[in-house]
């Protein structure tokens, strides 16, 4: 099961900002929680799995699925520049769905701490870039 920090933010603040209802809320809790969910029921996992070779990992697989729950662009990545997580993420801090703008609310697989987060991807990015300059001072 993925942890999600939802930093207070009510179903109804959600359903707002998203235009979704109370059905498609759940929905995206259910994905982020990663309980059971069938994610091949989608259509978004369908069509990303017939592009590639490989079978894609979990987590892209779940943020494909809640870019189509809020009707996202697409999903981005957040990237810190001299910054190494892993071989795998590289200098990515973030994966989150586009919604067009830096500081609206959104949902954010957070690659350092391993949880999603509902968030904009500004706030992430600079609250992440700060933690990330405390670190490196304490060498």
């Amino acid at each position: 099961m993925t942890k999600l920090i939802d930093h207070g933010i009510t179903n109804i603040e959600l359903e707002r900002a998203w235009g979704i209802d109370r059905t498609t809320t759940l929905k995206i809790k259910e994905v982020i929680k990663d309980q059971g969910i069938k994610l091949d029921q989608f259509k978004s996992v369908q069509h990303l799995r017939k592009q590639c070779y490989n079978p894609p990992d979990r987590i892209t697989e779940q943020m494909e699925v809640l870019n189509e729950l809020i009707d996202g662009f697409g999903i981005e990545s957040i990237r810190i520049e001299d910054y190494w997580h892993s071989n795998y993420w590289q200098d990515v801090i973030g994966v989150y769905v586009n919604l067009g703008d830096t500081y609206i609310l959104t949902i954010i697989y957070n690659v350092i701490d391993n949880q999603f987060e509902f968030t904009s991807w500004g706030d992430f990015y600079e609250s992440k870039e700060q933690e990330i300059r405390l670190d490196s001072t304490d060498y």
